[in-house]
């Protein structure tokens, strides 16, 4: 009997720690969604670069183990007005992302995305160029188009 009400006893606190750490962790993570929505900008960036990492965190457990990471390198123009001039450049930067969205990602592509700081929200869609467009259009007229006959001069075949 003394047995059972040690495992009872053992289970009921580790019911109750996981369903601590479950609400922890969702006010977390409400608390970032707030922070994403209120400072997330729409970028084109075009994608140089991606790939996995195993990175140690600063501080806490994440310190002893390298968790893997989704980081996706791109090259991002940025507009800013100083005292009337509107001053564009572009910078190379280092985003983080999840799983998810390093999926739909592929590399030497232009995509519209939604970004706060150095992470990747979402990724929107893809920009796609006007010459890729444009030959898209060229192939599909060539291939609707009707094949051309011979031409005749006053109702003859040549």
């Amino acid at each position: 009997m003394r047995y059972w009400l040690i495992l009872l006893s053992v289970l009921v606190f580790l019911i109750i720690v996981y369903t601590l750490f479950y609400l922890w962790a969702r006010r977390r993570q409400r608390k970032f969604d707030e922070q994403y929505l209120a400072n997330k900008e729409r970028h084109e960036v075009f994608v140089l670069a991606k790939k996995r990492v195993r990175e140690r965190g600063p501080s806490g457990v994440s310190k002893y183990l390298p968790l893997p990471t989704y980081q996706v390198t791109g090259r991002v123009s940025v507009g800013q007005t100083m005292r009337g001039v509107n001053v564009n450049r572009v910078t190379t930067v280092t985003f983080r992302t999840t799983k998810e969205e390093y999926d739909k990602i592929e590399v030497n592509r232009k995509y519209k995305m939604d970004i706060m700081g150095n992470y990747i929200g979402s990724v929107v869609t893809e920009v796609s160029s006007k010459r890729l467009k444009n030959a898209q259009q060229r192939r599909q007229r060539e291939e609707t188009s009707t094949p051309k006959t011979a031409r005749r001069w006053f109702g003859r075949k040549r």
